[in-house]
């Protein structure tokens, strides 16, 4: 699971592992645009066997979706002040 600063669960996006590279399933490249480096750090979804892949910033912008109607979550600084 991903928990986020509010402690609660993101939903994870599982992706079929075929038609990635041995890099994307390990974590070491995007799966978008397969860049290797820096190394991918926002973590966007799984594999079903619970691997996690990763995406560059600006791949994982593109990847995840946008919140639903008018839900939006409260910087965490207003959350918890």
């Amino acid at each position: 699971m991903d928990w986020r600063p509010t402690r609660t669960v993101r939903t994870m996006v599982t992706f079929d592992p075929e038609g990635l590279t041995p890099a994307q399933c390990d974590g070491d490249a995007c799966v978008a645009c397969h860049k290797k480096w820096p190394r991918p750090r926002a973590r966007i979804g799984r594999l079903p066997n619970g691997a996690a892949l990763f995406a560059c910033p600006e791949c994982a912008a593109a990847l995840t979706p946008e919140p639903v109607g008018n839900v939006y979550p409260l910087p965490f600084r207003v959350a918890f002040s």
